[in-house]
């Protein structure tokens, strides 16, 4: 049975340029690495590998960490090690030390209660890992607390960045100039008509690598089976080893999802609950369509603020899911500083406009959202206000607030006036969403405008306002020159950025490769065909090859 089984995987894996170098059998379960015949990574040479894996979460875990020990060792040991420097502001080694310092002391400090607010999957998972990497080799360096910081220290300090938390007061002492958060994530959907009948959605996850995810950074395919009454659904996940949850992913109900920053004061530290990769990995392996994605969020206790795309490929369908920590009542003007609100809606504004509805701390941009308008009458006074109260002179240029408008010209612009403004929204088509690292429903919007918050964001909230601008723009530029786009142009459009396009110099400050000759990918680029089940995705360097996966290949008789 198990030699019917890898035949069938060997075959599947070919089918999409792949060649089974290792694989293991335990629990019954199958567990498979596979090497790209031609596509390697730059630098060092290996070529991309992807995963498969079976079974329950604690077996799939398990699998992988064999199959991946040295990955896995690598993302616990050098990459958790590494991220907490990436959101310090300073450039004085002293107190880069001592802010580094202190951002892992308060992980440390959170991780372990934190993590028994988790799903029972995400805890056996980890457990597996850790198991998995034992039996593969018993001097490994992987340890189950390793794992957690990996999985969920991340929403940790964002929590507590947020919203200052723990680091303004006391030993600590911190302020929002100490910290330099890494917002560079971009995302569409787009389906129907201005598709041509196709459904792509687009996934620019820019992260700092931290010398390692570069690396490390693959596709693993699931199988999973059900667990407690859940069922389970085959999907495959862009991640890396060590990391439970998904960057994207996509499951064979047609499903999509991805999650993009984005910054609120509507944020609990105390009880982060589940967020970001791992809310991703849950929904997706459970999830039957946007509705039901959304449903189950909401029923999440959750305690940090993010965006997540979702598109479904069968219905046709997409949404961003701006969410918060889990509250029933909107916080409406309080989180506003005093001075704003003169020049802001009042109370009996918000409520006679409210434009979507409130599910326990987040709100959904679904692709046939109508923006309330109104809201853009008080762009005016709150740019008059910020340039008297800063002597500054941002400009609001005439069509600052149209369908293909931009606030700022250029990506070196700098027109925001901080967050205390509502941004637009430039999608004008029921066929396309696009989301950045901002929320865009201007009830969500206003978490944004806290004084702490504001000054987290600080200047980079016009790098956020211009690629959504930016991004609209070479989407409906696309559709004036070709009618519709089909695959190859939405590929291009997601990878709108990259040194070969309009922007050449946006990552020119991106470390290079050891011969300084090609640009390092900061992340990873995917687009998902939603009809034809494939994902494409781009790691390593601007000039390595694209890898695609093409889940039916894998899954022929799942629905």
């Amino acid at each position: 049975m198990e030699n019917v089984r890898l035949h069938m995987l060997e075959e599947a894996f070919n089918k999409d340029g792949y060649e089974i170098t290792g694989h293991i059998m335990k629990f019954g379960r199958l567990g498979i690495v596979a090497e790209h015949r031609t596509a390697f990574n730059y630098d060092t040479g290996e070529k991309k590998k992807v995963y498969y894996v079976e079974g329950t979460r604690y077996e799939m875990g398990y699998l992988l960490g064999f199959l991946a020990e040295k990955q896995v060792m690598e993302m616990t040991r050098d990459f958790s090690e590494q991220l907490p420097l990436l959101f310090i502001g300073s450039r004085n080694p002293g107190k880069i030390k001592f802010i580094g310092n202190a951002l892992k002391s308060i992980v440390k400090t959170f991780v372990k209660p934190s993590f028994a607010s988790q799903p029972q999957g995400i805890r056996d998972e980890i457990r597996g890992l850790a198991d998995g990497c034992r039996e593969r080799n018993p001097g490994t360096g992987v340890t189950p607390g390793d794992l957690m910081v990996l999985n969920i220290g991340f929403d940790i300090l964002l929590s507590m960045v947020y919203t200052g938390t723990f680091l303004k007061a006391g030993l600590f002492g911190l302020m929002p100039v100490d910290f330099k958060i890494p917002f560079m994530c971009n995302a569409f959907s787009i389906f129907g008509k201005s598709a041509g009948g196709g459904h792509y959605f687009g996934r620019d996850f820019m992260f700092p690598s931290a010398g390692v995810f570069h690396r490390t950074a693959t596709m693993v395919i699931c199988n999973p089976v059900d667990e407690n009454g859940n069922e389970s659904v085959p999907f495959v996940s862009v991640t890396a080893p060590g990391l439970v949850g998904s960057i994207s992913a996509m499951n064979m109900k047609g499903i999509a999802i991805g999650l993009d920053m984005s910054v609120g004061f509507n944020c609990n530290p105390e009880n982060i609950g589940v967020n970001s990769l791992a809310l991703c990995r849950e929904c997706i392996q459970h999830g039957a369509s946007c509705e039901d994605i959304v449903k189950r969020m909401a029923e999440t206790k959750r305690g940090v603020t993010w965006n997540y795309i979702v598109s479904d490929g069968v219905r046709d369908r997409a949404c961003v899911i701006e969410a918060g920590k889990t509250q029933k009542e909107h916080d409406l003007l309080r989180v506003i500083p005093y001075e704003n609100r003169a020049y802001m809606p009042d109370r009996n504004f918000i409520r006679q406009h409210w434009s979507a509805d409130f599910h326990n701390g987040l709100m959904v941009r679904w692709n046939d959202y109508k923006y309330p308008t109104a809201y853009l009458k008080f762009n005016e006074k709150l740019w008059a206000f910020y340039n008297k109260k800063h002597s500054a002179a941002k400009k609001l240029y005439p069509d600052a607030f149209g369908p293909e408008g931009f606030i700022n010209k250029s990506w070196t612009e700098k027109n925001c006036p901080s967050t205390f403004y509502f941004a637009p929204q430039r999608e004008d088509s029921d066929d396309l969403v696009i989301a950045t690292n901002h929320f865009i429903i201007p009830e969500m919007q206003l978490y944004s405008m806290h004084p702490w918050t504001s000054m987290v964001l600080g200047l980079k909230i016009n790098d956020i306002q211009w690629r959504y601008d930016a991004l609209n723009s070479e989407i409906m530029q696309a559709l004036r020159e070709k009618g519709t786009i089909g695959y190859s142009m939405a590929r291009k459009l997601i990878d709108f950025l990259a040194p070969y396009g309009r922007y050449p110099s946006y990552y020119a400050d991106n470390p290079r490769s050891h011969d300084g000759k090609e640009i390092r990918i900061e992340g990873c680029t995917s687009l998902f065909d939603l009809k034809n089940m494939t994902v494409e995705s781009h790691f390593g360097y601007y000039c390595d090859e694209w890898i695609k996966i093409t889940l039916t290949n894998y899954f022929e008789n799942a629905s």
